[in-house]
């Protein structure tokens, strides 16, 4: 088959190809002669064309220097002689110009080139011309005696001269007719070449019916068996690529289009087992995680784990079992599927990753390779703003969400992040496994996503989280604590907005806190107390400021020890 293939395609391009010549040689033929038309516009009518618009405007100069020089009253004797040099050279410029065209129209009344008729009309119009330069040497004359008489004081006489100008208005219309005369000799040739052009298109129209023709019996001969098979083919991959599986194609015949066809089945088949598999790990897990441990050479899981710097997301809301105590069940889940969503796609969407649900608390971590470098903390960050505002709008939907129209429940959700050094990876039994974050990092989130309730914050951060993230966010120092469980301190920041955004009230809250906090650690209780009521009556119901003030009138009955280093014991869980 593939043999009689080849010849049978090779017999069409033979035949095609000798359609091709003959066509080539007419288009050749016809081309040459457009060409013999085209260089005879360019060589002889356009530039005599072009010299008789310049005889026109020359001598409607040669007028408008009389008429200019009459204008001018008596014109000074330097003003006569430019004058005067300037209408000899118009007169020096109309000889050229007839010299030209007429040697033009002479060479182009002998040149083989041109066409029987193209040589008449030139010669034509050479006698054209010479009759045509003795009228406007006249008329030159006639307007060059205006300047000569000026130029002799004899200003009535000059005007005179001028009046009488008058009497050639006839040789606008000669030098008229004499332009169309050469005007018509561009335009024949002009049809000419058109007419050859049109033979050329429709030879080369001829060709193609010609070869179409021919070439789709040659493709019915070849593909008439096999035009279904592609037809199918080419139909499954349609819908294939539109993610509609179509059943397996029959296979029917042996050749190159039945390994194609059975190809094509295998590749559907595996397709489907990859989309249903991607489907259910996406409700469960993120797709790049599955993409992260799942070899893609062997599709072996990889059981790995590895210490590296990670970013520790923790929400909760606030106050959730009293809120649950007023929604039935399904009401309930319906809050917690629209909060759940909300924090899902705002951590996707800013490259980080959901590690679990716990209650009404989401779990979520920012690291590498999921964010770039070291930015998973900037990441983190501007997550947590975005969904500080995503939110924000569900309290304000919180009736139509719970349905109710009264004692309508608060929803507030704190949030924290941790930085530091984590295990990463597949952890877990033979049977169950989860690609997940352990460590004191993970602990630290935790703690201080509780954290919040003593400073009434809804966003606080650890030193790490803020130096890496700095250059992107606003922040203020909190406090120094140490968290349940730990002894070593940690410094805490509240997230207050991206950087460039913050409003003046909240930047002159943030430098007040910040020097009434170093006041607090220097026991300076007097100036620390007055530094956080300042920031109160900048922010009525600041949290932190109402924390150091209270932590204040107990320091001031009671001080703390002498080498107290400003760290505050949290009981937090």
């Amino acid at each position: 088959m593939g043999h009689s293939l080849r010849t049978k395609i090779m017999t069409g391009v033979i035949a095609l190809l000798f359609l091709f010549a003959g066509a080539l040689g007419t288009t050749l033929y016809l081309v040459n002669d457009s060409d013999e038309e085209v260089g005879g516009i360019l060589k002889y009518h356009l530039p005599i064309l072009t010299r008789l618009n310049t005889l026109d405007v020359v001598t409607y100069e040669i007028e408008v220097i009389a008429h200019r020089l009459a204008d001018e009253g008596t014109p000074s004797k330097q003003r006569i002689e430019e004058i005067h040099t300037r209408a000899q050279k118009c007169q020096d410029q109309i000889d050229a110009i007839f010299q030209e065209a007429k040697t033009l129209s002479e060479a182009g009344s002998k040149d083989s080139h041109n066409d029987l008729a193209d040589r008449l009309e030139m010669a034509r119009l050479i006698g054209s011309l010479d009759s045509l330069k003795s009228e406007v040497d006249r008329f030159a004359q006639a307007a060059a005696l205006p300047v000569e008489l000026m130029a002799q004081g004899k200003a009535e006489e000059a005007r005179k001269a001028i009046r009488n100008l008058r009497n050639y208005e006839y040789l606008d219309p000669i030098i008229t007719s004499v332009r169309e005369k050469a005007n018509q000799l561009t335009i024949d040739s002009l049809k000419e070449t058109h007419a050859n052009i049109f033979n050329i298109i429709w030879t080369n129209a001829v060709l193609f019916l010609s070869a179409s023709v021919l070439g789709f019996l040659v493709f019915l001969l070849i593909t008439g068996r096999l035009q279904k098979a592609f037809r199918s083919l080419i139909c499954a991959f349609h819908e294939t690529a539109d993610g509609k599986y179509s059943s397996p194609l029959p296979v029917t015949s042996e050749d190159e289009i039945g390994e194609l066809t059975t190809s094509f089945n295998t590749m559907v088949e595996q397709l489907k087992s990859k989309e249903k598999l991607r489907d259910s790990f996406g409700q469960f897990l993120d797709p790049r995680i599955v993409a992260n441990v799942i070899d893609p050479v062997t599709g072996e899981l990889r059981q790995s784990a590895e210490r590296r710097k990670v970013t520790i997301f923790f929400s909760d809301i606030a106050g959730f079992s009293g809120i649950g105590e007023q929604l039935t069940a399904d009401t309930m889940v319906r809050l917690l599927n629209r909060y759940f969503t909300a924090a899902t796609e705002v951590v996707r969407r800013n490259h980080g990753i959901v590690d679990k649900f716990i209650g009404d608390a989401v779990m979520a971590f920012w690291a590498s390779p999921f964010s770039e470098g070291e930015s998973h903390a900037r990441d983190a960050c501007l997550a947590c703003l975005e969904m500080r505002t995503a939110f924000t709008e569900i309290a304000k939907e919180i009736s139509e969400i719970t349905g109710l129209r009264r004692n309508l429940p608060k929803f507030h959700v704190r949030m924290a992040l941790a930085t530091g050094d984590t295990v990463i990876g597949t952890v877990g039994s033979n049977t169950t496994k989860s690609f997940t974050v352990i460590g004191d990092t993970v602990n630290i989130a935790s703690r201080l996503e509780g954290v919040n309730k003593i400073y009434g914050t809804d966003l606080i951060v650890n030193e790490d989280c803020f130096q890496l993230a700095e250059r992107e966010i606003e922040a203020r120092e909190i406090d120094l604590v140490t968290v349940y469980g730990k002894t070593e301190p940690v410094r805490i920041y509240e997230l207050l907005g991206k950087v460039g955004e913050l409003d003046t009230s909240t930047l002159q809250l943030r430098d007040t806190f910040a020097t009434a906090l170093q006041n607090y650690r220097q026991q300076k209780w007097d100036e620390a107390e007055k530094g956080f009521k300042a920031c109160l009556k900048i922010r009525e119901n600041d949290g932190p400021s109402l924390e150091f003030v209270t932590r204040i009138a107990t320091f001031s009955r009671t001080p703390p020890p002498k080498d107290w280093n400003g760290v505050w014991q949290t009981a937090s869980k």
